[in-house]
């Protein structure tokens, strides 16, 4: 069930899962693995409530910058981030960045910021949005692409990637209780799909000195919750979590609740890809030889 990230590429490459595109961690997908994608989400979101009201959203891989610095993430995690870079030259300096290409020289600096980040997670999208006074609780089904910088040739690290995730703003509770149940969810989603997994406190990869004592504190609170997959014998790899952002993000976006009180929030949420080749991985290589039941809960 194990297997190295040279073979495990080496696989995906020769079944058609996945295509090279010369740099590592970015990749492009074949059908069968487009599939699979639609199958798990399609399993995920079966488990939503239809008594309890939910909002579908489905966002693009970037964020205005002035969104993306109020999450933090450029404070806790520097090394992943990117911003979107344009060039917004006239035709003297165009003829001057074409010269500089031909020549092999460096011709980065043409490029100006555009006020655009590339989104690391999927529920910094949906904050912004719920700025001002809550009324109520408000849940939220979300989906996008994402980007961290960490280029890697491990096929579960990627540079892009998707993530679906259930946010939830309102109470205290409602948050805690909001991240219980669909973190079960989750677990009873790879229990169908016959995944060998485990679940734990976890913490974020927090940047430097001072992101080891906010690890610390969000591993003794037990604000994050992981489930893992072991595919290499060396190590487990994160396919889910989820997380309980207390007022952070609240406070950061300005969401209050009626009586003046910060929001509290949660999330819980996946890596699709990581999954998708979990499944791959332990059932092997084509869809059609998985057992029925793995076939029958994705609607294979």
């Amino acid at each position: 069930m194990t297997t190295t990230p040279e073979a495990l590429t080496a696989a995906l490459v020769e079944h058609g899962h996945q295509i090279p595109l010369g740099f590592a961690g970015l990749v492009g997908r074949g059908p069968e693995f487009e599939s699979i994608i639609d199958g798990i989400r399609r399993r995920y979101f079966a488990a939503e409530d239809p008594a309890k009201e939910i909002r579908r959203m489905t966002f693009p891989p970037l964020i205005p910058a002035a969104s993306f610095l109020k999450t933090d993430y450029l404070t806790n995690f520097p090394q992943l981030t990117a911003q979107v870079n344009v060039f917004e030259g006239q035709d003297k300096e165009h003829r001057q960045l074409i010269r500089e290409v031909e020549d092999g020289e460096d011709w980065h600096h043409h490029f100006t910021p555009s006020g655009l980040m590339q989104v690391p997670a999927t529920c910094e999208n949906v904050y912004p949005l719920y700025a001002g006074v809550l009324e109520g609780e408000h849940r939220v089904e979300a989906s996008s692409w994402c980007l961290r910088f960490e280029p890697s040739d491990d096929p579960l690290r990627m540079v892009c990637f998707r993530i679906s995730e259930q946010v939830y703003l309102g109470t205290e509770q409602g948050a805690i209780a909001h991240r219980d149940e669909w973190f079960a969810n989750a677990l009873a989603m790879f229990d169908d799909f016959q995944l060998p997994i485990d679940s734990g406190r976890a913490s974020d990869p927090f940047f430097g000195r001072a992101g080891r004592i906010l690890a610390n504190g969000q591993l003794q609170e037990g604000l994050k919750h992981e489930v893992r997959v072991q595919l290499f014998e060396d190590r487990q790899t994160a396919i889910a979590s989820g997380n309980l952002h207390q007022t952070h993000f609240a406070e950061n976006f300005g969401i209050t609740r009626p009586d003046g009180s910060l929001a509290h929030t949660s999330c819980v949420g996946f890596g699709v890809e990581r999954v998708a080749i979990a499944l791959l991985v332990v059932h092997g290589m084509s869809t059609a030889a998985w057992p029925a039941g793995v076939r029958g809960a994705l609607g294979l």
